[in-house]
């Protein structure tokens, strides 16, 4: 049983990662500052260092995922509860990730815990400890990371520019040959204009990105 219960929970944190992982670092990516495999790397190494960091600081969240006070704590102490939770949070967070759904895991687990509960012990399930410590803060994290992102942001840009630190972008500027058609009776004939004509554009952002002009901390 114990066997199946690590099998299980390494299951889960197969489904967490393969979901969650790439989302730390999806803006280096998308913003073409580092190539897929390199970002990968990043969310490797902080997702492990997370984890790690966990252990020690997350004893008090670690409690509240395993059931006590939702569950009656014969309930929470049981290696089929933690199964039957791992196992249905971590095939919904698996499925989610190969249908390309949206899914929080942190959800998942908080289902799976008052699904199992209420199999297990019907009305026993502590309602007031589910609202208070699961559903509020659920809510409450959202806005709250709007919040923070947004007033970093606007730390950092006042920093970018007190710094001197601006955008740029190329210009193309060069001859461009025009093609002019010449309607035929049959058909359409595209002749090439005789003289070339001088213009001026931002490239495609694939070879011409925005980027910053400037040092900070030495690095250009």
């Amino acid at each position: 049983m114990y066997i199946l219960l690590l099998l299980t929970i390494c299951f889960l944190a197969y489904s967490n990662g393969a979901n969650d992982n790439f989302k730390g670092v999806a803006s280096l990516f998308g913003s073409k500052t580092t190539s897929y495999r390199t970002a990968i790397g990043w969310a490797t190494v902080s997702t492990f260092a997370g984890s790690v960091t966990a252990i020690f600081l997350a004893q008090s969240l670690l409690k509240k995922f395993s059931g006590q006070g939702l569950v009656p704590d014969s309930l929470a102490g049981s290696e089929y509860f933690l199964l039957a939770v791992a196992l249905g949070a971590g095939a919904t967070v698996i499925l989610a990730a190969l249908t390309g759904f949206p899914i929080s895991t942190t959800h998942a687990l908080t289902g799976a815990m008052v699904g199992s509960g209420w199999v297990a012990v019907g009305s026993q399930v502590n309602v007031g400890v589910l609202g208070r410590a699961f559903f509020l803060p659920l809510l409450l994290s959202p806005l709250l990371a709007v919040v923070l992102g947004a007033s970093l942001y606007l730390v950092f840009r006042w920093f970018r520019l007190r710094l001197g630190i601006t955008k740029e972008w190329c210009i193309c500027v060069g001859h461009e040959q025009r093609v002019v058609p010449m309607p035929q009776p049959s058909s359409v004939l595209a002749l090439q204009a005789a003289a070339p004509v001088v213009t001026a554009c931002v490239d495609e952002q694939s070879r011409c990105a925005e980027r910053y002009a400037g040092r900070f901390c030495g690095i250009g």
